[in-house]
């Protein structure tokens, strides 16, 4: 491995700290001092265009869900894939938020009987498949003009502005349905009674492609690691296995080039968290561009390219700034 690349996958900054109105923290030693000695960032917007343009050929033309649903689902379920995630909301006095850490996994046990219980109600015109403990591929729906936005750019934020509008009333009431029929729904009071979130929604988006085509850089000898359906689609296309992000960067296979590792910071398992990030990834990555091991390290987050390489330190008269000032930067 020469190249490796990390993305933060949920990590979007709110507009107020854009503006430089800078929350409390946990300090992230190695984290900001990757962030404070990379190069000037470089804003490469949705990260899975980014990666799509990264593997090169036709992909990026292709609609997310179709990726994602690859060998999950076929015919003409696939040609009207929609990827489905279930959040949590909540509601205040005028809107509707996504919680902070509102993009919610499912157990494995559960994704099979939440398809079941929802091809009950649903089917025939609308079919629920499954696809892995962070989302499913749902088919019947026909593609809308208007892009939905990824529900990981909204934690913590009012939904109202994303949401689907009057263009789109097949959408709109069937997300509505969707709503009710989770209201009510039994899977979501053994939820509650297991102490977890209830499912409020299921955010219906990925059916947008970039029609401009590729202008990707045709990588073959790359390695992906990640939860995202993204990863697990162009990994059943590209890989002979699927491979989660492992607990540390020591446990990756780096006989490929470039490693691309993808960590849900905010909302995922407790191995991805940032604390978890900053002991077994960043300061790994750190020691690598130290010792020559690596070439070059891309760390992608808030819709930004941070690139470190070796020598990073010799940038010694940069001041200090917290890694979340860095992000925002």
């Amino acid at each position: 491995m020469r190249r490796l690349t990390l993305i933060l996958s949920d990590l979007y900054l709110p507009d107020e700290t854009a503006a430089g109105v800078v929350p409390q923290i946990d300090a992230m030693p190695e984290l900001e001092w990757l962030l404070r000695f990379a190069h000037a960032p470089v804003r490469v917007g949705d990260w899975r265009r980014w990666l799509l343009n990264q593997v090169g050929g036709q992909l990026v033309e292709i609609p997310l869900a179709v990726i994602c649903g690859h060998e999950k689902v076929s015919g003409s379920a696939l040609e009207t894939a929609w990827l489905a995630t279930p959040v949590a909301l909540e509601a205040r006095l005028d809107h509707g938020r996504l919680v902070d850490r509102g993009l919610l996994y499912l157990q494995p046990s559960e994704c099979t009987v939440w398809c079941n219980e929802f091809n009950r109600v649903f089917a025939p015109q609308y079919q629920l498949h499954e696809l892995g403990e962070r989302a499913f591929i749902l088919s019947g729906l026909p593609h809308v003009a208007k892009p939905i936005a990824d529900p990981a750019r909204l934690l913590g934020a009012e939904i109202g502005p994303a949401l689907p509008g009057p263009e789109a009333p097949e959408l709109r009431r069937l997300w509505t349905e969707i709503e009710m029929w989770l209201h009510g729904s039994a899977l979501n009071s053994e939820r509650e009674r297991a102490g977890r979130h209830r499912v409020s929604a299921f955010w219906l988006w990925g059916r947008d492609a970039d029609p401009r085509g590729s202008r990707g850089t045709d990588e073959r000898d790359l390695e992906l690691y990640g939860g995202d359906p993204l990863i697990s689609g162009l990994s059943r296309m590209r890989q002979p296995q699927l491979r989660g992000a492992p607990k540390s960067l020591t446990q990756v296979d780096g006989s490929a080039h470039h490693v691309v590792a993808e960590f849900a910071a905010l909302t995922g398992h407790p191995q991805e968290s940032l604390p978890a990030l900053d002991a077994l990834w960043f300061a790994a990555a750190r020691q690598m561009l130290g010792s020559g091991a690596l070439s070059s390290l891309d760390i992608i987050a808030n819709d930004r390219r941070f690139r470190i390489t070796p020598h990073a330190g010799w940038r010694f008269w940069r001041r200090q700034r917290s890694w979340l000032e860095n992000l925002a930067h």
